[in-house]
């Protein structure tokens, strides 16, 4: 006789501590060699590792410091002193090429010194040293660095060669205390202060500056260590307090990871990746630290755990599961498109989405195409006709643009191969403002102005376009998501702009109202059940809500307020709005829902 076990038992693991998710994820922060002597203020090669770093300079109130150490992966050890005490420095290089750039002696000084392992050497100065308290530095040896900002009114950026200093591009915004990563012709700088701490962050490749994805936490007098593409943000001050709050980057966001043990301002960091760093000394109040802490990522020798593992830790005697765990969404800022324009179409995901077509008021239409790689916008072949109100969907490799205003109103429509537009089979009735779902072999437009506002609905089949069954209320400037034979239609007007209807494949159906209206809206999704709108002419302008499958949640708003913007995005955890209204905007929004996989306690009911 079969037993229950072997019909539909599983095995369950009895393990001694919680598995870990491998890389930055599921890494760690652990204590590290105490500095022989406590500060803050101080600076460090930011190129050192784990196991090969120098720290230097700082204070230990109310005495500036000259000392000197270096860490071996366990203990640090005192070397010769720079030859002027000084606090508030910028650091760069690593443990046997490093340099102490300016800082606050007895007034501020432009003074840069190099170690070469034993000792150090006054080189150069800085070109503008003036009310530079708090600069940022980035290189991997002590004769290739970029030193930048240092102040709220500062931008100015240098570059040193190993003799001398020469004045380049400066920063798109002038701060100070930033947290750096990177090397002289690869680096990035995040946070810091203007007026008051930042989320800001900016690349540079040798040449110029370019700003790139915020920190989801604005902070000033924080440490960084990594990469230009792999990088780390960790400690300093919010105006809530002190954190201890870890951002890991990946070359295009950041994402909360693990926290420091000890909340701090003022420290020093250093690494040559975001999967391994030190985190060196600062201050928390009135408390200098001598402490040193290692972030490491979790490798491929660790218990790997995976999501919906079951298994009993007996440690603490529980039954546990591994889970995805999602965090807040929040808007950040993305590049900003070449041509700003309103009444636009998009089609892609987060990191690969087109724009085309659209108008400046009062009449200037645009065949204008643009591709977004997650960070920028690049110009590609136009549309063929210039409209605008049209509706796009489908991929940035493959996606139709359908309809618009030219004027006339028109049929027309295009199919875009990643490369160039080709028009294809029209719409049978010529509409505006109307909204498209689905992919270039399967699709659905509905709504829109004909030129009255219209219930009808249209399906695509790769090669042509058949009438279905109506909407249930005429409408235009809507937003939806979902595929040709599961979607979704909501706000629009006339009317309150909340109502909302789900097509089966054969006929819609009224569901649950949204919370705020959306007029002139844009979307994300690309299931029926998860969609996320943004944007409106009426109402909250900023507004944000997310579709379960069953009811409306009012989440983060938008930065910026538009409306008869576009909107790309296949799901509700990550989204793109850019261009709209008032007047053409250009600026690009960034929606992240962090995730997690996390072990979570199974409980009893």
């Amino acid at each position: 006789m079969a037993t229950y076990k072997s019909i539909k038992g599983f095995r369950v693991q009895s393990l001694a501590t919680d598995p870990l998710t491998p890389g930055v994820a599921g890494a760690t922060w652990s204590s590290g060699g105490a500095m022989n002597t406590a500060r803050r203020y101080l600076g460090a090669s930011n190129q050192g590792t784990q196991t090969a770093t120098l720290a230097f300079a700082g204070s230990s109130p109310p005495t500036k410091l000259a000392n000197t150490e270096k860490y071996n992966g366990t203990a640090w050890t005192e070397v010769n002193d720079l030859n002027t005490a000084r606090l508030i420095v910028g650091g760069a290089g690593t443990m046997d090429s490093a340099i102490c750039i300016s800082g606050e002696s007895t007034a501020i000084v432009g003074i840069c010194e190099k170690f070469d392992g034993t000792n150090w050497t006054e080189t150069g100065d800085l070109n503008s040293h003036t009310g530079r308290q708090g600069i940022g530095a980035a290189g991997a040896s002590s004769s290739a660095v970029v030193a930048y900002g240092g102040s709220n009114t500062i931008s100015l950026t240098e570059v040193f060669d190993g003799s001398s200093w020469t004045e380049v591009n400066n920063m798109n915004t002038a701060r100070a205390s930033m947290g750096n990563a990177g090397t002289s012709t690869a680096a990035l700088t995040f946070g810091g202060a203007t007026t008051a701490g930042v989320a800001l962050a900016e690349s540079w490749n040798g040449t110029s500056w370019t700003e790139v994805a915020d920190l989801n936490t604005a902070r000033t007098t924080l440490a960084g260590a990594g990469s230009q593409t792999s990088a780390l943000a960790f400690g300093g001050g919010t105006p809530s307090g002190t954190v201890a709050i870890t951002e890991s980057w990946n070359g295009s966001s950041w994402t909360e990871v693990a926290d420091m043990a000890q909340a701090r301002i003022n420290l020093a960091g250093a690494g040559t990746t975001g999967t391994s760093a030190l985190a060196i000394g600062g201050n928390n109040g009135g408390t200098s630290y001598a402490l040193t802490e290692e972030f490491t990522a979790a490798t491929i020798t660790d218990t790997i755990k995976n999501e919906g593992q079951v298994y009993y830790n007996s440690a603490s005697n529980v039954l546990k599961l591994t889970s995805t765990v999602f965090g807040t969404g929040a808007w950040s800022s993305g590049g900003a498109l070449n041509t700003g324009r309103l009444a636009l179409g998009g089609a892609g995901t987060q990191s690969a989405s087109i724009a085309f077509g659209g108008q400046v008021p009062p009449s200037t239409l645009f065949g204008e195409t643009e591709l977004y790689n997650g960070t920028a916008w690049t110009e590609l072949n136009d549309l063929n006709t210039d409209r605008s109100a049209v509706a796009g969907f489908g991929v940035s490799t493959s996606a139709l643009c359908v309809g618009g205003n030219s004027p006339p109103l028109v049929a027309l429509n295009e199919n875009f191969n990643g490369t160039s537009w080709t028009e294809v089979s029209d719409l049978n009735q010529a509409k505006s403002f109307g909204y498209g779902i689905g992919t270039t072999s399967a699709g659905l437009y509905f709504a829109g102005v004909v030129p009255a506002r219209t219930v009808n609905t249209e399906s695509w089949n790769g090669s042509s376009w058949t009438e279905v069954a109506n909407l249930n209320t005429a409408r235009d400037g809507l937003g939806g998501g979902g595929l040709a034979t599961l979607g979704l239609a909501a706000g629009g007007q006339p009317g309150p702009g909340i109502q909302v209807e789900l097509w089966d494949g054969t006929s819609w159906t009224e569901t649950t109202d949204m919370n705020t209206s959306k007029v002139a809206t844009a979307s994300s999704g690309s299931t029926q059940d998860a969609v996320l709108m943004f944007g409106s002419e009426a109402g909250s302008q900023k507004h944000t809500e997310q579709w379960n499958g069953s009811s409306w949640t009012e989440v983060a708003d938008l930065a910026t307020s538009r409306n008869a913007h576009a909107g790309s995005g296949n799901s509700v955890t990550t989204a793109l709005a850019y261009g709209g209204a008032p007047g053409g905007i250009t600026t690009t929004e960034e929606w992240t829902i962090p995730s997690s996989v996390s072990n979570l306690t199974v409980g009893t009911s």
